[in-house]
């Protein structure tokens, strides 16, 4: 038997299930192993769903109900309906009276309740508050920061400059509002590591103007080039309208280039770039026909450079209306670690990072003994939105327990179609990839969950085509852009074949069988709209499902 289970389930397709099957076939087997069991969620809602589905399951099978787990569990575990029955009532009877260690909690509630058991080891105060929401501590290190403004002539200088910026662009001068929404970034999970990468806003000053000097004089060669081209055609007497299109020559984009203009080469031009037949008319003077030749490589130049100048611009752009902004990141990252120190306050999200300090492989049997729960069996829901970091704490843990057991430990559901919390750090590529990797592709049994049983025909149908259509645009939209960076050298080989086809990959077993009988087939319907309208005919649409009971 395969160690892990890899359920890949779309919307509608019996995940939820697929869980609470597994989870009471294992205490039917054996019904004080609720004891040995985890399952991870990811929101309170989701655990309270799967708590209730569990128990109520397990009540239905005790009370002698109609269960629809009935038949596959006598089948599997070779057992009478009375036996699976009895051993139902006997659970029952184990988890309500140990409820605290009927384990189905969010991740979170997992990571601090190692923690807890860890508190002398990390360094931390018995005694710590969780906070859930960072708003208030974004908000009080920011005033925190700005009051600092009168002892610090540094941090003063700094905010000075970036408070006349903001005026210039015509912001308020008060920036304590963009700080709190700035300091959002500080908690992402990818955000701790650069918060480590400090330099002093001197330092940071130096490189910003370093880039802006760059782009200008690679910007400066460009305008030479068009300056160049207009030079020769003046010398020669002749203007922009003298070549083919007369008023509306391309040639007249060379003043455009001269003038700064990053315009886009048009189609015309690219094509002349190969022809000088594109630059005149069959009647064409031989000076113009002299002209075109001599310019047709400044215009290479011109294509050959617009992308990097282009590029160099953009970056020197950003890089001078934010570096202020992120230089003082870290001055905010101070200011809210001070406060969480001196009020004893640990941030939810920062759970994963201290815990991460502490895991790893060689003492993941102890971690366990120390929690109070020798877990032997794994579930974890949603697994689209698991972080790299969470999965860094969970992979030794669930190493530890397949190597110990011949059977299935781990069982892991998700769909990477559903990852829709990237801003809390899920990260889809676990599901879809590293995860198999990581526990080993010889004890991984993946399997696909095809039937989608709450949609009727028509909509699996439209959804499966519809989707199909836009993996296929978008993959390919994907693969030219990609295609396009390799060969002008803007990304890496490595980085090129990573992404090459993701989408397709990503999205290959999306198609679903319809699995809900009906004599109804359900409807999909399209409508197209001008947005500019007032009257949305989706207004109407909605108003109609309303009084249809919907």
């Amino acid at each position: 038997m395969k160690r892990a289970k890899i359920l890949s389930a779309s919307a509608g397709s019996g995940k939820t299930y697929q869980l609470a099957y597994k989870y009471v076939m294992d205490v039917i087997l054996q019904p004080e192993m609720y004891r040995a069991i985890l399952a991870v969620t990811f929101t309170n809602k989701a655990t309270e769903e799967m708590k209730s589905r569990i128990l109520r399951e397990i009540h239905t099978l005790a009370s002698g109900a109609k269960s629809p787990y009935l038949n596959d569990l006598c089948r599997e575990l070779e057992m009478s309906e009375a036996k699976v029955r009895s051993q139902a009532m006997r659970a029952r009877t184990l988890i309500l009276h140990d409820y605290s260690r009927f384990s189905v909690l969010t991740i979170d509630k997992f990571f601090q309740r190692i923690i807890r058991a860890f508190i002398k080891e990390l360094g931390i105060d018995l005694n710590y508050n969780i906070e859930l929401d960072p708003s208030q501590l974004l908000a009080r290190g920011a005033d925190n920061l700005v009051e600092d403004i009168a002892g610090n002539i540094e941090l003063k200088k700094w905010m000075l400059a970036f408070a006349q910026e903001r005026l210039k662009d015509g912001h308020r001068w008060d920036m304590r509002g963009d700080l709190r929404t700035l300091g959002k970034e500080i908690l992402k999970e990818g955000s701790r590591d650069r918060m480590k990468m400090r330099q002093s806003k001197e330092e940071l000053g130096k490189i910003v103007n370093s880039a802006i000097q760059d782009a200008e004089k690679e910007h400066n060669k460009l305008r030479a080039y068009a300056q160049d081209a207009i030079d020769i055609i003046e010398r020669y007497g002749l203007t922009p309208a003298s070549f083919k299109g007369q008023s509306r020559s391309f040639v007249f984009r060379f003043e455009k280039y001269a003038k700064g203009d990053l315009g886009e080469p048009s189609a015309t031009m690219k094509n002349a770039l190969l022809n000088l037949d594109d630059w005149y008319g069959k009647d064409a003077s031989d000076t113009v026909k002299s002209v075109a030749a001599m310019i047709q490589p400044l215009l290479q130049d011109i294509c050959d450079n617009l992308p990097m100048v282009s590029k160099l611009i953009n970056t020197a752009s950003l890089l001078r209306n934010n570096y202020r902004s992120f230089a003082l990141l870290t001055d905010l990252y101070d200011k809210i670690n001070d406060i969480c120190e001196k009020e004893n306050i640990m941030i939810l999200g920062e759970t994963k990072h201290i815990l991460s300090t502490f895991v790893d492989g060689s003492n993941a049997p102890f971690i366990y003994e120390k929690v109070g729960n020798r877990y032997e069996r794994f579930m974890i829901d949603e697994f689209q939105d698991t972080s790299a970091r969470e999965w860094e704490n969970m992979l030794p843990l669930l190493q530890n327990a397949m190597a110990a057991s011949d059977k299935c430990s781990v069982l892991i559901v998700g769909d990477v179609k559903q990852s829709i919390y990237r801003w809390r750090g899920g990260d889809w590529r676990l599901l879809k990839d590293i995860a198999k990797q990581d526990l080993g592709p010889s004890n991984i049994e993946p399997i696909v969950l095809k039937s989608n049983y709450r949609s009727l025909a028509k909509v699996v149908d439209f959804n499966n085509r519809m989707i199909s259509e836009v993996v296929k645009r978008d993959n390919h939209h994907l693969n030219t852009v990609i295609d396009t960076a390799l060969r002008d050298n803007n990304i890496s080989p490595t980085l090129h074949d990573s992404l090459y086809n993701i989408l397709e990959s990503a999205y290959t077993d999306h198609e679903q069988n319809v699995g809900r009988k009906s004599d109804d087939e359900g409807y999909a319907e399209v409508t197209l709209f001008d947005s500019s309208v007032e009257d949305s005919p989706f207004i109407k649409i909605i108003e109609d499902a309303i009084s249809r009971g919907y």
